[in-house]
């Protein structure tokens, strides 16, 4: 019975930081998008620092160079692709601080919180390039969707076509993070 129990703790811990993550991602999506769509884009800039510490202090403690490295490449990846996006004329967002055609510092916030999911709650797809490009190409349009609905960002007519655009982008960036995450994460040892 004990050794039920044993087997079972780091499952649960396991699960809890999943559940966790999950909700800490959703919390600084909408803190960016709420924030940037009602004049309040700094909202984003506080929230996703704070939730960041408590992913480093409580998810990840042992891995904090490893954290600050693929939120690194989150940020380079994402703003060459939203950037991309906003020169080809199929999104606007709510502009603070960066000039067009650039992408917005509260979007650049939206990847740093993105990236504590990639060895966490989308852990699943590090090994799963196909599945991540599927993934990445069915629901990234619904988030930015989301956000031009709630008033953070603007689409070009037609929507559906910058929909697909959003698709393709994805199809691409999400195996391509989460790769970058295993190899980060999780590097082969190399054996002599």
């Amino acid at each position: 019975m004990k050794s039920d129990k044993v087997l079972l703790m780091p499952w649960i811990g396991k699960l809890a930081k999943n559940v966790w993550n999950i909700i800490s991602v959703e919390l600084g999506w909408l803190a960016c998008i709420i924030g940037a769509a009602r004049g309040y884009p700094w909202l984003g800039l506080l929230v996703v620092p704070i939730l960041f510490v408590i992913h480093i202090m409580f998810i990840e403690r042992r891995n904090t160079r490893k954290i600050f490295i693929i939120a690194l490449a989150s940020i380079v990846i994402g703003f060459f692709m939203d950037t991309t996006l906003i020169i080809l004329g199929i999104i606007e967002p709510y502009r603070w601080i960066m000039p067009a055609p650039f992408t917005t510092i509260w979007d650049i916030m939206i990847w740093i919180n993105f990236s504590l999911a990639l060895d966490t709650s989308l852990r699943f797809l590090q090994k799963r390039p196909l599945t991540a490009a599927f993934l990445g190409a069915i629901f990234a349009p619904g988030t930015y969707y989301a956000g031009d609905r709630l008033g953070a960002l603007n689409f070009s007519e037609p929507v559906f076509s910058g929909l697909l655009w959003i698709g393709v982008f994805w199809f691409f960036a999400m195996p391509g993070l989460s790769l970058i995450a295993m190899y980060i994460y999780h590097p082969k040892k190399v054996t002599s």
